[in-house]
């Protein structure tokens, strides 16, 4: 209650009008004109805000107080909102727009809209939505749920993936990581991410192609000479975009590949969405990479999530970064391969004519 014993007879008479308006089911905007009204009409000197967050007050009072509240505005679009949000993970800026909240509600005239931009001036009020600068009707939406990281019972057994060229005996793989693999056209990406999708078959990996039709992809997988049954437990997806509302979250995914054909900027956000959707599993995702450079498009920001980044170019395969070294004595930071492409589906290694050794420093 707003009152005290120093209330005077106006206060309480516009504060009993108040919950009368209320509890019988008026739009608290409604009740906002119904009380400047009364000031005016007393010559009381009157504050918009101030009757605002009087009655706004007494509103979530009235919802609040009562276990069997009236489905009013406010609930209903409090009840909108979490329908919109309750499923999206915590990293995601979520906006949601009036206009859509309308049509959602079926709302209609003039003055059930007013009602609806007045809840969502008091959820912003409650801190729960921000106006977007520069977008009417626009909000994000504030999301204050946290997760705790559980370091304590965590299973810290590395997540059992083996890479073409032998990455793996390099760079450990654990849970939740996104690995990616930037290659410049004609490269031998997919001969690369099919030759992992082989190798790691008993996982029962998604490998979602972009480019690949039916036909396609039996003449590559032909040139594996392995019969075409073997590859049974790889399931093959065609799909070019939201892989965020596809991918295993717990097993291993291939996405071959992430495109991205103008703003090239925003690829980070892409490969965050992805990483952002993984629980105990693995992504593996290529991108287009320009000639000459070890990032690909989008820069430095698709290193962000990465926990593994490959460069591969014609014959050479480069650990970019490697955040969890195999051996701590060894930083495969750096280190490339040579190989070749046989047939255009099996990999060889050629080792350094000087040392023997498989990999080197580049």
């Amino acid at each position: 209650m707003l009152t005290d014993n120093s209330s005077t007879p106006k206060e309480l008479l516009r504060e009993k009008t108040i919950h009368s308006l209320l509890q019988a089911g008026m739009p608290p905007d409604e009740v906002v004109e119904v009380v400047t009204k009364m000031y005016i009409a007393d010559k009381d000197d009157w504050d918009r805000e101030y009757i605002e967050s009087m009655v706004f007050s007494i509103f979530q009072e009235t919802i609040y107080s009562n276990p069997n509240p009236k489905q009013t505005m406010q609930v209903r679009v409090e009840n909108w909102l979490h329908s919109n949000t309750s499923n999206n993970q915590i990293y995601q800026d979520l906006l949601v727009s009036l206009l859509v909240c309308y049509y959602d509600l079926g709302l209609k005239t003039p003055q059930e809209k007013a009602s609806c931009r007045m809840a969502f001036k008091r959820l912003v009020e409650l801190g729960k939505l921000e106006p977007k600068r520069n977008r009417s009707g626009i909000y994000r939406w504030i999301n204050g749920r946290m997760e705790e990281i559980d370091f304590f019972n965590v299973d810290t057994t590395p997540y059992p993936i083996k890479y073409p060229l032998g990455v793996h005996e390099y760079v450990e793989t654990y849970k939740k990581s996104l690995v990616v693999l930037a290659g410049e056209p004609n490269a031998g990406k997919t001969a690369y991410l099919l030759n992992l999708a082989w190798k790691n078959k008993d996982k029962h990996p998604l490998y979602f192609s972009s480019e690949m039709g039916a036909a396609e992809l039996q003449i590559r997988l032909k040139k594996f000479n392995h019969l075409l049954s073997d590859w049974k437990d790889i399931r093959f997806i065609s799909k070019s975009s939201d892989f965020r509302d596809v991918v295993d979250p717990n097993g291993l995914n291939i996405i071959d590949y992430l495109e991205v054909s103008k703003d090239f900027y925003e690829i980070g956000g892409l490969l965050t969405d992805i990483f952002n959707t993984l629980k105990d599993g693995v992504a593996v995702v290529g991108i287009q990479k320009p000639v000459g450079r070890d990032t690909g498009v989008g820069g430095a920001r698709t290193l962000d999530k990465a926990r593994l980044y490959l460069a591969i170019e014609p014959g050479i395969l480069k650990i970019v970064k490697g955040k969890l070294w195999r051996q701590d004595c060894v930083n495969p930071n750096g280190m490339t391969v040579k190989w070749t492409l046989a047939a255009g589906a099996n990999f060889k290694i050629m080792p350094d004519p000087a040392t023997g050794d498989d990999w080197r420093r580049a």
